[in-house]
C-alpha cells in the first residue's frame, strides 16, 4: 500500500500537532526511570527521544518491504536508552523495570546472531503507557515506550553502526570490511566482559578485606597484635646461622620465607598460609624457625576467621619453642574470640614472661578479667599495661571506663 502526497502531508501535520504531548509523556516516564535507578544506587546515563516523522515514515516503508503478512507496527515511537558502566548493572536495570512497570515484551538484540557476524547488542523492553496518556497516536504505532538497556561500549557501537550502516541506508559492501567490523564488535564485547570481571574481583577483594577486619576486631587482632614478629631479613639471617641445614635447603628456606612474609604483609593471606605450609614441609630441625612459622601461619588463620586452625598452629609454635611468648599471646586471643576467657587468661599469663609482648598481655588480661566480672583486678592490669606501654590506647580507654564505673 502506497501513500499519496496528500496523505503524507496530513499525517505529518497530525504528527507535528501532537509532538509536544509525545515529548511530555516521554520526559515524565524518563524521570520516573531516573528516580527509580537513583534510589537503587545505579549510576546510569538516561537519554530519550521522540522518533522524527521522516524516520517514522522510513521505518514504515522498510517494514512494508520486509513483511509480506501481518500488521505493520512501529514500536519505538517513544524511546529511552539507559546506558550502564557494567554488564551486571544492565541486568539490575532490567529487573527493576520489570518489577515497577508493565513490560509487554523483552527482546535481546544480537543474542541470536552467529558468531562471525557483527552488530548492535542490547536489551529492548517494551513498556505499556499508563492509561490516559497520549489519547492520540500515529497510525501503525502502539501505546508503548521502548527502553533500550546497554553498556557504555554497546552504546558506542550503536552510535558508530548508525553512522556507518543504518543512517547511510546501505549494507556493508565487502566481506573484508565486514570482518573488520566483526573484529571490532568482538573486541568491545570482550572489553565489557573484562571490565565486569575486574570489577567483580575488586568487589571480592573489598568484601574479603571487610570480613578480615571484622574477624580482627572479634579476635582482638587490631588492638594488640603488633607487626609480624620477624622481617624477611631477620628470619633469613636466622636460617643462615643454622649449621644443621644443607646449603640447597637453606636457599629454598630463605626464598620461601621471604615470599611468605611478603604475602602476609600484603594481606595475601591464603597465599601466605600456603607458603608457610611449604616451609614447614621442609621439616626443619631448627626449632626456633619452625615455631616462628607456626605462629605466623596461626595469625593468618586467625585473621581469616579460622580460630581452630590458628589454635593448632599456636600450640605447635609453643611446643617447638617454649619461649615463643608471642605465640602464647596469640593463643590467648584465639581462645578469647571463641568465648573461652579462662583458657585465654592462662595463655596470656604465660605470655607475660616475654618482655616484647608484656604490655599487650597485661591489657589482654585486663579485658578478660572484665569479661569474668573481676573489675578491680582488670583496672590493676590496665595500670600495669600502661606502665609498660604508656601509649596503648585501648588500655587507656578501658582504664577510664573502669575508673568511672568504680567512682574515681
Amino acid at each position: 500500500m502506497t501513500q499519496t502526497i496528500r496523505e503524507v502531508s496530513k499525517a505529518r501535520a497530525n504528527y507535528d500537532k501532537n509532538r509536544r504531548a509525545y515529548d511530555a509523556a516521554l520526559r515524565s516516564f524518563s524521570g520516573r526511570v531516573r528516580t527509580l535507578l537513583a534510589k537503587e544506587g545505579l549510576a546510569s546515563t538516561i537519554s530519550h527521544r521522540v522518533k522524527a516523522f521522516d524516520s517514522y515514515l522510513g521505518k514504515l516503508a522498510r517494514l512494508r518491504q520486509s513483511q509480506a503478512r501481518g500488521a505493520i507496527v512501529v514500536r519505538d515511537l517513544l524511546g529511552i536508552r539507559v546506558v550502564c558502566p557494567f554488564l551486571d548493572e544492565t541486568e539490575r536495570v532490567q529487573e527493576l523495570l520489570v518489577k515497577h512497570f508493565r513490560v509487554a515484551e523483552i527482546e535481546r538484540k544480537g543474542a541470536q546472531r552467529p558468531f562471525a557476524e557483527f552488530g548492535y547488542e542490547s536489551v529492548h523492553l517494551l513498556v505499556r503507557l499508563p492509561r490516559g496518556v497520549l489519547p492520540t497516536i500515529p497510525p501503525h504505532t502502539k501505546r508503548l515506550f521502548e527502553v533500550q538497556v546497554c553498556t557504555i561500549l554497546q552504546h558506542a557501537w550503536a552510535q558508530i553502526e548508525h553512522e556507518l550502516v543504518y543512517k547511510a541506508d546501505r549494507s556493508v559492501p565487502k566481506s573484508a570490511i565486514r570482518r573488520k567490523l566483526a573484529a571490532v564488535s568482538a573486541t568491545l564485547t570482550l572489553a565489557d566482559v573484562i571490565f565486569q570481571e575486574t570489577r567483580d574481583n575488586l568487589t571480592d577483594l573489598h568484601e574479603r578485606g571487610v570480613r578480615r577486619r571484622e574477624s580482627a576486631q572479634r579476635f582482638g587482632v587490631e588492638d594488640v597484635i603488633q607487626p609480624l614478629a620477624a622481617t624477611p631479613r631477620e628470619v633469613t639471617q636466622l636460617a643462615k646461622r643454622d649449621r644443621t641445614l644443607p646449603q640447597p635447603k637453606k636457599r629454598d628456606l630463605e626464598n620461601l620465607i621471604v615470599e611468605a612474609l611478603r604475602a602476609h604483609s600484603n594481606d595475601e593471606l591464603e597465599e601466605a598460609v600456603r607458603l608457610y605450609g611449604d616451609v614447614l614441609h621442609l621439616r626443619l630441625p631448627n626449632r626456633t624457625i619452625r615455631s616462628m612459622i607456626y605462629n605466623h601461619r596461626g595469625i593468618a588463620h586467625l585473621t581469616l576467621s579460622r580460630p581452630a586452625r590458628a589454635i593448632r598452629d599456636f600450640r605447635s609454635a609453643v611446643r617447638w619453642n617454649g619461649e615463643n611468648f608471642r605465640a602464647y599471646f596469640n593463643l590467648g586471643l584465639a581462645h578469647r574470640g571463641l568465648g573461652k576467657p579462662a583458657t585465654a587468661l592462662r595463655a596470656f599469663k604465660r605470655a607475660l614472661a616475654g618482655h616484647e609482648v608484656e604490655g599487650e598481655a597485661q591489657y589482654a588480661i585486663a579485658q578478660v578479667l572484665v569479661e569474668l566480672g573481676r573489675r578491680r583486678e582488670a583496672r590493676s592490669a590496665c595500670d600495669r599495661a600502661l606502665a609498660l606501654k604508656p601509649n596503648l590506647r585501648g588500655a587507656k580507654r578501658l582504664r577510664e571506663t573502669l575508673q568511672k564505673a568504680q567512682g574515681g
